[in-house]
């Protein structure tokens, strides 16, 4: 029933379930459990990082010895592996001439699982549109249980800033990246279709969209809204639903902020005084010049992986004398493009600005190629969204923020299969 209910012509849940797990039962033993145990993906990102993480890194692992095996590494002719790999390789040599080279390295190192992961998604474990749309079911089932379980925690303990289920301040990260692929696909479903499958895909969002400002957690919450109302508008929108979903999340969230006094300050009050560039006596401010600063003193090749983090508190507080502000000497930059222009320099910078806008492009050349599927239609948005560059991030060499983005990214990439026709 609840299929039905999600199910359009271009893109019908009820027929692809079906079709789906009849094409998973094809597959050889090894193919079929591997399928499975990606499908769990969403689940075990709600128990705790360390699950969530050996999860993508065997996925990571086993994907590579795969392709070993069968020397198939056509796949690697994409520009935006291509960039990773080299961003990679360059981090571990600033690692290695950098003044902390065992630290750096190890923290370097690690990072190309989640390129391997995205990889692993899209030309092996997702290349069928059926699977993709399970998995997008799979998110759903996901959604809402980490919905139901943070209205609970509302309900029983009540505080500005949510942790269920992870005991750390980090759910809105599971509702704006882990299930954003499905959030863009629901949205664009509500604003073009006058209809159950538009009702029912408009109550989803709405319920997670008031669940997101409930976290607390205000960069993931404009990820999520933006997102949602950028996909609404990439495909087929009918204005009117557009303007009606729009206006009801406002209420919704507006309600919610008005009976919270403490989300209010937060999304307001505070928010607007910490801004950075606009306003410069802010911590969040401070994590970007000191990562500037770094930066501006090793520009080649910078000073290695996760190296800020140690290096920060031994900058000059007076210089440069132009850039305005004081430093904040927090574990990393907090912001990807300045962390890589600090940690690996302008030549790290670059690729890793190559390997951001060519997922992007990839990903916005699929919806105009296969613009019929809402799937294929808004898969830009969630790289377009993750990577923005004027937003507060997490580390780039860390694990619970990569694991988050680069399960949506594999998610997006998934939706390009013309992998080896692309140079």
């Amino acid at each position: 029933m609840l299929l039905k209910l999600l199910s359009i012509p271009e893109l019908n849940f009820n027929k692809s379930w079906v079709n789906g797990w009849n094409k998973i039962k094809k597959l050889n033993n090894f193919d079929k459990y591997m399928t499975l145990f990606w499908f769990l993906g969403p689940f075990i990102y709600l128990i705790e990082r360390d699950p969530a993480d050996l999860w993508l890194s065997l996925i990571s692992l086993i994907f590579l010895i795969k392709c070993f095996r069968k020397k198939d590494w056509g796949w690697t002719n994409q520009l935006w592996f291509k960039s990773a790999l080299i961003l990679w390789a360059f981090g571990l040599f600033s690692a290695f001439t950098g003044p902390e080279p065992l630290f750096s390295f190890q923290q370097g190192f690690v990072w190309i699982r989640f390129p391997l992961y995205a990889a692993a998604a899209q030309v092996w474990l997702a290349k069928d549109r059926d699977i993709r749309i399970i998995m997008l079911l799979s998110m759903l089932l996901g959604l809402i249980i980490i919905s139901a379980i943070l209205i609970s925690e509302v309900i029983l303990e009540p505080k500005t800033r949510l942790t269920w289920p992870y005991d750390d301040k980090v759910p809105g990260g599971y509702l704006a990246k882990v299930s954003l692929p499905l959030f863009c696909v629901l949205m664009a479903i509500a604003i073009s279709k006058k209809n159950a499958a538009g009702i029912f895909s408009g109550i989803i969002g709405l319920i997670s969209i008031v669940v997101s400002s409930l976290t607390g957690e205000r960069t993931h919450f404009i990820l999520r809204a933006c997102g949602g109302m950028l996909a609404g508008l990439v495909w087929r929108p009918k204005f009117i639903l557009f303007s009606f979903l729009v206006l009801i999340e406002v209420i919704g969230v507006l309600l919610i902020l008005h009976s919270r006094s403490d989300l209010s300050n937060r999304f307001f009050n505070q928010f607007l005084k910490q801004i950075p560039i606009i306003n410069y006596d802010t911590g969040y401010w401070g994590s970007w010049r000191g990562g500037i600063q770094q930066g501006l003193l090793t520009p080649i090749k910078g000073i290695g992986p996760s190296g800020t983090r140690n290096t920060c508190k031994n900058l000059s507080e007076n210089s440069p004398s132009w850039l305005p502000g004081r430093n904040y000497c927090g574990n990393h930059p907090h912001n990807f493009y300045v962390q890589l222009f600090a940690e690996t320099g302008i030549i790290g910078f670059v690729f890793g600005c190559v390997m951001f806008g060519s997922i992007v492009f990839v990903c916005y050349r699929e919806r105009r190629k296969n613009f019929n599927c809402p799937m294929a239609a808004t898969c830009f948005v969630v790289p377009l969204g993750l990577f923005f560059p004027m937003q507060q991030f997490g580390s780039f060499y860390g694990q619970w923020g990569n694991l988050f983005i680069w399960f949506a990214v594999g998610f997006a990439l998934s939706q390009v299969q013309d992998y080896k026709k692309i140079t």
